[in-house]
């Protein structure tokens, strides 16, 4: 969308020379996203097409983000976990302090606030954060002969501030380890906020039709806009999925008590994976927006789940991040969230027809076949460092928990081809545990 790039003496950190860079999509992308963070409360972000006033306050936006990389600001992935969610509803919190207390966040619109709640300002603003930051880089220190003189003061400034989160730094990672530090999301609670998130999605998708079709124009606008409240609606899922096996990152210095690194608690890693189950593995039917399909696909709701079902729990069973959960197991003991429970609680969740005799639909059936499959890639692992650990011994256990709950389950399905399916389940799990896992 845009960048602030600067040059400066490697030797001293004088920023010499900076720029603003725009690229060409950039109010087409500010569309897209304050409609599907907003629109299910804004009236005037409930359309194809913004009045000149309000993406001028976007652009603003992008615009203050961007000199602040250009007075030699990173991005501060962990600034707005600093904001509760129940602040975020506050009409006059948000009023005064936007959506986290950085720009430099990617703390975008306020996707948080219901429409119940009466917010009117949406927007990140210069917050707590960035004034702090400009005063450690710009004030001058008097007295001082050479740089290693500044540094006593320096420090004393960060202690000052160092147990306050609204002047937290938390450093960007493509895959975040540390839910707190996380880009696009909002709040305190990924959950939370996540929860709410999806209520407006459920209102913008509601109201599609009506807000994103043209007369005398084609669907191309009701195609994309469709497209970003599943992309939101992933992101909501990696928010949450970051915490399971999550690890806080809080930098500390020698004089400073406690410890750097934490893992998540256990109640909050089951607390992720029930919201997962929830949200995502029971089938988000109201994702499947007829109305608006028949209209711009001839094919793709099917593949659409399977893969936002596929992408999350793939990245639950990531090798990286079971190996976290082992080591959380071995250093905290009974008050970690293992593996296993982690296994066990997907199995609850993705087999529940299994013990009850349910129906089990198109898109379930999918996501059954795919945890067989993730758990054989974990069994039939051929990393030596991946086999010997309790990973594949788990991978197996489970895999036969789930043969076993197959062969019953087969005879409380009433319809055909619920018995092929659950009948295939224990066939392919019988292969993949005698080695043929191709």
């Amino acid at each position: 969308n845009a960048q602030g790039p600067h040059v400066h003496d490697p030797r001293t950190g004088e920023i010499l020379e900076s720029d603003i860079l725009w690229y060409h999509n950039v109010m087409n992308l500010l569309r897209n996203w304050f409609f599907v963070q907003t629109a299910a409360i804004k009236p005037e972000a409930q359309g194809v097409k913004f009045k000149d006033e309000l993406m001028g306050e976007l652009i603003r936006f992008v615009a203050a983000h961007e000199v602040g990389h250009t007075l030699g600001f990173p991005h501060n992935m962990g600034s707005s976990v600093a904001y509760p969610v129940d602040s975020l509803r506050s009409p006059t919190f948000t009023a005064t302090h936007g959506t986290a207390p950085s720009i430099m966040d990617y703390a975008r619109f306020n996707y948080i606030a219901q429409p119940e709640d009466g917010i009117t300002n949406f927007y990140p603003q210069l917050g707590e954060y960035d004034d702090w930051a400009i005063w450690y880089g710009y004030r001058p220190i008097p007295n001082v002969d050479a740089p290693e003189d500044e540094k006593e003061t320096l420090h004393n400034w960060v202690l000052a501030k160092a147990d306050n989160p609204l002047y937290r730094y938390g450093r960007q990672r493509r895959d975040p380890v540390d839910p707190t530090a996380q880009t696009e999301d909002l709040g305190d609670d990924s959950m939370e906020a996540s929860k709410y998130g999806i209520a407006n999605l459920k209102r913008i998708n509601d109201n599609l039709s009506k807000w994103a079709i043209l007369d005398g124009e084609d669907y191309d606008e009701l195609d994309e806009l469709y497209g970003q409240i599943v992309g939101q609606y992933n992101r909501y899922m990696g928010h949450v999925t970051s915490n399971v096996g999550g690890v806080y990152e809080y930098y500390k210095t020698g004089d400073q008590e406690g410890a750097v690194y934490t893992h998540a608690s256990k109640d909050k890693q089951q607390r992720a994976i029930k919201f997962l189950n929830e949200q995502l593995f029971a089938t988000p039917t109201w994702l499947i927006n007829k109305e608006v399909l028949n209209k711009v696909e001839e094919a793709g709701m099917v593949d659409r789940i399977k893969a936002l079902q596929g992408r999350t729990l793939n990245r639950l069973v990531d090798e990286d991040r079971l190996k976290r959960m082992l080591e959380n197991e071995a250093l905290n003991g009974s008050s970690a969230y293992t593996a296993n429970n982690m296994f066990t609680d997907l199995r609850n969740g993705i087999y529940t027809e299994l013990s009850s005799g349910r129906a089990i639909d198109t898109y379930r059936r999918n996501l059954q076949k795919a945890m067989v499959e993730g758990l054989g890639k974990l069994y039939l692992h051929e990393d030596d460092d991946i086999k010997t650990t309790d990973i594949p011994s788990m991978a197996r256990g489970h895999l036969n928990s789930i043969k076993s709950l197959a062969r019953n389950g087969a005879n409380r399905q009433s319809s055909e081809v619920n018995k092929f399916h659950l009948q295939y389940l224990v066939d392919r799990i019988d292969d993949i545990l005698e080695n043929k896992g191709s």
